[in-house]
């Protein structure tokens, strides 16, 4: 649905963007995350047609266009970050404004409105809707004419917990209809949420590009058992050693070892067998932010 190759971008002296490639598949939500001026921002410009690369092409839609070309853009819906509708308009006027850009019809305003629920304020000011509301709002003005690609900016950044989880059911039951959706947000916890594959960006460059499956892999893979003991740490390291069991001592009381495939039981069994005494244990599991660091920070040291 969209293929990135060699993409750069450049303001002047800076490079936004760094010969950046990847392919985003029909039907699945594809997130672009990353800090603060990681080239998110300019990458989604020039798939909207905002802004043109300096050197390499995108494509976007079932066609293969080039994202400056108007039937590229009849294939995309776009939700913004900051969304400001013209005052003293009705929900319904302000649709129909973009029906019209579109050249389409009253029958295309209504069914956006019923898609996300909002046929019943038809007729209030859109400037009276509440954050979750008006988000909705830009959601249905982004489906009008029914296209099958949707980029999402930062969606839910300035909701409140009820209006991100219903905002986000209706992107679930996009996904469901087979849309294809981009998704930049640094709301992470967000992103594990609702995206199939995760393209993190530093400093316009691409530092990783992975399944949203294979980052959980990791994560399991990456779990860790942190035991503090009750005495002395000696006859516990002496007890794992015996057993060959790995760990890293953190304190002078306290040892972490492999979490997870039942290492960690197999270490607490060994202290026990042995009688070294158990304080306490605790299982700990990096979260996305954590990983999403680690990718990060190795990237810059790369660079």
């Amino acid at each position: 649905m969209i293929r990135v190759e060699g993409l750069t971008k450049r303001y002047g002296a800076l490079r936004a963007v760094d010969g950046l490639s990847f392919e985003v598949e029909p039907g699945e939500i594809f997130a672009l995350v990353g800090p603060n001026g990681a080239g998110k921002t300019t990458t989604l410009k020039v798939l909207l047609g905002l802004a043109r690369p300096d050197a390499g092409t995108v494509a976007i839609g079932r066609r293969g266009l080039p994202p400056h070309d108007a039937r590229a853009r009849q294939e995309l819906g776009y939700v913004p970050q900051r969304v400001e509708f013209a005052p003293g308009r009705s929900v319904a006027d302000v649709l129909g404004f973009f029906a019209d850009l579109r050249g389409l019809g009253p029958a295309a305003v209504d069914a956006a409105l019923a898609r996300v629920g909002l046929s019943a304020l038809a007729g209030r000011r859109a400037s009276e809707l509440s954050g979750g509301y008006t988000q909705r709002l830009s959601l249905a003005q982004a489906l009008l004419g029914d296209p099958p690609l949707l980029v999402l900016d930062e969606p839910t950044a300035s909701l409140d917990p009820e209006a991100t989880w219903e905002f986000r059911s209706l992107v679930e039951q996009l996904r469901r209809e087979g849309r294809t959706l981009v998704l930049s947000s640094h709301l992470l916890g967000e992103v594990e949420r609702v995206a199939d594959r995760v393209l993190i960006l530093v400093e316009g460059r691409r530092a990783a590009l992975e399944r949203m499956a294979d980052l959980r892999a990791r994560q399991v893979h990456a779990t860790r058992l942190v035991i503090e003991l009750a005495g002395d740490e000696r006859p516990a390291h002496e007890a794992l050693r015996g057993r060959r069991i790995d760990f890293s001592p953190l304190s002078s009381h306290t040892v972490a070892v492999d979490g997870s495939d039942g290492r960690g039981v197999e270490a607490l069994e060994a202290l026990r067998a042995t009688g070294v005494a158990v304080r306490s244990f605790e299982l700990q599991r990096p979260t996305l932010e954590e990983t999403f660091l680690e990718v990060v920070r190795g990237e810059r040291r790369d660079a």
